[in-house]
C-alpha cells in the first residue's frame, strides 16, 4: 500500500465534496476511498482486522454532521490501531479534528476514563436486564377506564438518532397525526422533534463520558424512564406507545413504574438484523433488551402477518399481537401537488417518462435490481425517453452513483438527495410511474416489511411497479393498482417499466385504483384507531375494511 495515500471514508453526506476535501488538504496524494458497506457489514471483528491493515498518510473520515458520529472518541482509539500519519475527521461545514500520536496520547486519560463508565455501566445493565425478566408479568390493557382512557404518552427515546426523513420518520409523523385525531398523545423525545400538532417533552442524554454508543444507550434507557415518570406520575396515560429499536427498554421500564400498558411497536426483530443486514457489538445486551421489551408488552403491534408468524413462532400469545400495516395521509399524498413545478425545476419535458423511487438506498430496497433495469432501459432502444428520479440516501447511495455515472451526466438519472417530507409529494406527483422493487429476506424468511412508501405511491394516483413479495402482493393487486414483478429481476422490472410507459389509459387505471384504495382502508387514522381500539377493549381488533371498489378515487 502507498505510503503517501489518503484513505477517505464517508460515513454521510455527498462522497464528492469529500474528495474534494482531501485533494485539498492533502496535495498530490493519491485518494483511495474506503467501502463504508464493506466495514459496516464485516462486524466489529472484521472491522477491527480492516483497520490493523490500513497504511498511507491519513485516514479522513467525512461526514455531512460532526453529530452523525455516536461515538467520536472511538476516533481517539482508532488512531492507535492503522499505521496511518494522521486520523482526520471533516464535515460539510467545513470542522475538523485532527489526531496524530501526541493529541491521540493526550486524549488517553479521557479514552480509560470513558472505558471504565462503559464496562461498569454493561456490567450494571446486565445484571438489571436479567432481574427485569425474572419479574416479567406486565400489566394489560384496563379498558380504557376514566378520564385518561384515550390518552397516550409517545416514547421516541432516541437521543443519536438525527434522521429527518425517511420511512421510519414517515411514520412517526403519521401515526402522530393520526393519533391526535382519536386521542389524547403526548411526545417525550431524546431529541427535537419537528411537530406541530402535538406537545414534545425533550430528555437529553447528559453523558459525556463514553466510547461505546451502546453504553451510552443503556444508560440513557434509565435517565429517559425517571424523567418521563416523574413528569406524568400524578396524571398517568392510559398507555405507553414505543417503537422497537436497539438496546432500548426505556417503554418496558416506565411500564412497570407507572403500572400501565407498554404498546410495543415491532417492525422487526433487532437480532435477526444482526444476523443479516447490520452487524453489532454486545449482541448479548442486544438480545437481554429484546426479550425485555417483548415480555413486558401488553401489546406488540406489527406491520404485516409474517412478523406475527415469527412472534408466534418465539411462543409471543396470540392476542398480544395487532397486525396493523403502515398508512398514508391522503389529504397530503394526493394528485395534483406541484409536480408540474418540479418537471419545470429539473428540466423534464412533457414527452419524457418520469420513474420515481424513494427510499433508503440499503439492501432490501431494491436500489442494486432498480440499477441494472436503468441500466437495460437506456440501452433498449424505447422509443421514450426514460427520466429517473433516485430520492433518498443510505450505505449504497455512493455505489448506485458510481454504477449510474454515464446516465447521470447525460440526465437519464437525477439523483435528489435526501428531501424533507412535505416536498416528497410533488416530487412523486411530477413522476408517471413509480418503483418499489423490493427484495426477499435473504435467509428465505417472508417479506416481513411494510414499507411507508407503498402507501404514498398509492394515494399519489400513480402507476406503480412493485416486487410481488407477501405484503406488498396482499396491498397491491395486479393489473388492478399495479404492476407485480418478480423480485430480483432487472429485466422483469425493466419490461414493466415500459409497458407502463407506452399505455397511458393502463397508467391511468392502474393509478385511480391504487388511490382509492388508500384511501379507503390505508389511512394513519385507521391505523392509529386500531391501536386505541386495542388498548380501550383489552384485546386486539381489526377495524372493518371498507369494500374495494372497481372504480377510481376522487
Amino acid at each position: 500500500m502507498d505510503k503517501s495515500q489518503v484513505n477517505l471514508l464517508v460515513w454521510s453526506g455527498d462522497a464528492g465534496m469529500a474528495r474534494q476535501f482531501a485533494m485539498e488538504r492533502y496535495l498530490g496524494s493519491p485518494v483511495r476511498e474506503l467501502s463504508k458497506r464493506d466495514l459496516r457489514e464485516s462486524g466489529w471483528k472484521g472491522q477491527l482486522r480492516y483497520m490493523l491493515r490500513l497504511r498511507g498518510k491519513a485516514l479522513m473520515i467525512y461526514c455531512e454532521s460532526i453529530e452523525d458520529l455516536q461515538a467520536p472518541r472511538l476516533l481517539s482509539c482508532v488512531h492507535f490501531l492503522h499505521r496511518c500519519q494522521e486520523t482526520f475527521l471533516v464535515d460539510s461545514s467545513g470542522r475538523q479534528t485532527a489526531y496524530r500520536s501526541i493529541t491521540a496520547l493526550l486524549a488517553l486519560p479521557g479514552i480509560i476514563l470513558s472505558l471504565a463508565t462503559d464496562v461498569l455501566v454493561f456490567a450494571t445493565s446486565w445484571l438489571v436486564l436479567r432481574l427485569a425478566l425474572l419479574c416479567r408479568p406486565s400489566p394489560q390493557p384496563s379498558g380504557g377506564k376514566g378520564e385518561n382512557g384515550s390518552k397516550i404518552a409517545y416514547l421516541y427515546p432516541y437521543p443519536l438518532d438525527r434522521s429527518m426523513v425517511g420511512g421510519a420518520m414517515s411514520h412517526v409523523r403519521g401515526l402522530l397525526s393520526g393519533l391526535n385525531k382519536v386521542a389524547a398523545v403526548e411526545v417525550f423525545s431524546g431529541r427535537a422533534l419537528a411537530l406541530e400538532e402535538v406537545p414534545v417533552h425533550i430528555v437529553p442524554s447528559r453523558r459525556r463520558f463514553f466510547v461505546f454508543w451502546e453504553s451510552l444507550m443503556l444508560l440513557y434507557n434509565l435517565r429517559f424512564a425517571f424523567s418521563v415518570w416523574h413528569s406524568v406520575r400524578k396524571d398517568p396515560p392510559a398507555a405507553i406507545y414505543q417503537r422497537h429499536r436497539r438496546f432500548m427498554v426505556a417503554g418496558a421500564l416506565l411500564s412497570k413504574l407507572l403500572r400501565v400498558p407498554l404498546i410495543l411497536e415491532f417492525n422487526s426483530s433487532e437480532r435477526w438484523t444482526a444476523d443479516h443486514w447490520d452487524p453489532s457489538r454486545f449482541r448479548s445486551w442486544l438480545g437481554l433488551c429484546e426479550d425485555l421489551s417483548l415480555a413486558v408488552a401488553a401489546r406488540i403491534v406489527v406491520v404485516s402477518e409474517p412478523l406475527r408468524q415469527q412472534l408466534l413462532a418465539a411462543s409471543i400469545p396470540d392476542e398480544r399481537i395487532l397486525v396493523n400495516p403502515n398508512g398514508v395521509d391522503p389529504e397530503l399524498f394526493k394528485p395534483g401537488s406541484g409536480g408540474e413545478q418540479v418537471r419545470v425545476q429539473l428540466g423534464l419535458t412533457p414527452e419524457e417518462i418520469a420513474v420515481g423511487f424513494v427510499g433508503t438506498f440499503s439492501y432490501w430496497h431494491g436500489v442494486e435490481v432498480l440499477k441494472n433495469a436503468i441500466l437495460r432501459l437506456r440501452h433498449s432502444g424505447a422509443p421514450v425517453r426514460f427520466r429517473f428520479l433516485l430520492i433518498g440516501d443510505g450505505p449504497l447511495r455512493a455505489e448506485m452513483r458510481e454504477g449510474l455515472g454515464d446516465a447521470e451526466a447525460d440526465g437519464s438519472v437525477i439523483f435528489t438527495g435526501p428531501i424533507p417530507h412535505q416536498q416528497v409529494v410533488s416530487y412523486l406527483d411530477a413522476c408517471d410511474i413509480l418503483a418499489s422493487p423490493h427484495l426477499p429476506m435473504p435467509d428465505g424468511e417472508a417479506f416481513f416489511g411494510s414499507p411507508t412508501k407503498l402507501f404514498e405511491y398509492m394515494a399519489m394516483g400513480k402507476a406503480i411497479v412493485a416486487s410481488n413479495l407477501d405484503q406488498l402482493a396482499q396491498v397491491l393487486q395486479n393489473d388492478h393498482s399495479a404492476l407485480l414483478v418478480q423480485p430480483g429481476e432487472p429485466d422483469e422490472l425493466a419490461s414493466a417499466i415500459t409497458n407502463l410507459a407506452s399505455d397511458p389509459n393502463l397508467r391511468a387505471r392502474l393509478g385511480a385504483n391504487a388511490r382509492l384504495a388508500a384511501v379507503q382502508q390505508h389511512t394513519w387514522v385507521r391505523n392509529a384507531s386500531r391501536v386505541v381500539a386495542s388498548i380501550q377493549s383489552g384485546t386486539p381488533q381489526m377495524l372493518p375494511e371498507a369494500p374495494l371498489q372497481q372504480s377510481s378515487a376522487a
